[in-house]
């Protein structure tokens, strides 16, 4: 148990991949990536020939592996992210129906020290990934690992963009006290229903009640504004999920416990997942920083742009930087 807690503190994103998620972007895209960063990755992939060997840095639970199929007809995926990750569903099952084209991921491996030999991939890749490790010892690595005329493309993000605006919506969301009165009240609870060994029990109880009324009434302050631009997405998030402790009031005081404190867990993990993310997103002067130094590594050509998510060009949605080697 000690051990998993401090895995948890270490790496924040181990409790989200393990949840099963095929993206950074959660149940929005279940199946893996749609859209303008799918295009992305399809183009990218025209660039090889039908057959090549992929290095995707961060690469969480493999979603790349899912549109690399509609074009790669063989050849080697290999995923390496800091977190424990394993490849989700989809990409799985994708996988194992293309016995000619391998996919790995590999957990707890930092960019900065690859376990590649040299010249080992035609193609290194990240979304939203490689920009959270020290950019010049990961780069350094990746020149290292690519075989001549090897590539480097990435989505990394942008100070400017819509994902880091939402980011700091959402620390600003993380209502603290709030949280722990809510983490108190379902403790009461809890801790009556332990005592009273049965949830009719409850009502007899004046300790459970008065904590159920406090708990309804922090509900109905933050469940009361359901619109997604002016109210507060995290604390309606988090009060759903604690009012799901109610569902499991006839399982054991293990179930419960188990539910309780993981509830307090990933909260506290998805605000250190956030906080991360805003302070892996690169301002210009950054990533101008980023394509010099690809350059003075040795890549022959290197570049940023401005990675936009729809076609009006409306929402910036990363830094787009490639290289050759």
């Amino acid at each position: 148990m000690r051990a998993f807690f401090l895995e948890f503190c270490m790496n924040p994103w181990t409790s989200f991949w393990q949840q099963g998620h095929s993206t950074t972007f959660g149940p929005f895209f279940s199946g893996g990536y749609e859209g303008a960063v799918k295009n992305w990755w399809l183009k990218t992939l025209k660039s090889q020939n039908t057959t090549a060997d992929l290095l995707d840095i961060g690469c969480g639970n493999g979603a790349l592996v899912i549109p690399t199929l509609d074009v790669l007809k063989s050849g080697s995926y290999c995923g390496i992210d800091l977190a424990d990750v394993k490849l989700s569903a989809p990409a799985a099952k994708l996988a194992q129906a293309n016995p000619n084209f391998s996919a790995r991921l590999l957990s707890k491996v930092p960019a900065e020290s690859l376990p590649f030999d040299d010249n080992s991939f035609d193609l290194a890749c990240s979304v939203y990934g490689v920009e959270y490790s020290n950019m010049d010892q990961a780069t350094c690595e990746i020149y290292r690992v690519l075989r001549v005329n090897g590539q480097f493309h990435a989505l990394m993000h942008s100070t400017e963009s819509v994902i880091t605006e939402m980011t700091a919506r959402a620390l600003r969301e993380y209502k603290d006290e709030d949280m722990a009165k809510i983490l108190e009240s379902l403790n009461t609870i809890d801790g009556e229903l332990n005592r009273l060994k049965s949830p009719a029990g409850l009502k007899s109880s004046l300790d459970a009640e008065a904590a159920r009324e406090r708990l309804n009434a922090l509900a109905h302050k933050h469940m009361s504004n359901l619109d997604p631009k002016t109210g507060n997405a995290i604390m309606v998030q988090f009060v759903g999920d604690s009012l799901k402790y109610f569902k499991i009031l006839k399982q054991s005081q293990e179930v419960r416990a188990d539910y309780l404190n993981g509830l307090q867990r990933e909260f506290a993990a998805s605000r250190e997942r956030y906080t991360a993310m805003a302070q892996a997103a690169k301002s210009t002067e950054e990533i101008n920083t980023v394509v010099e130094s690809l350059k003075t590594i040795g890549f022959k050509t290197a570049a940023a742009e401005r990675f936009y998510s729809d076609l009006e060009q409306k929402e910036l949605a990363a830094w787009q930087v490639c290289a050759t080697k």
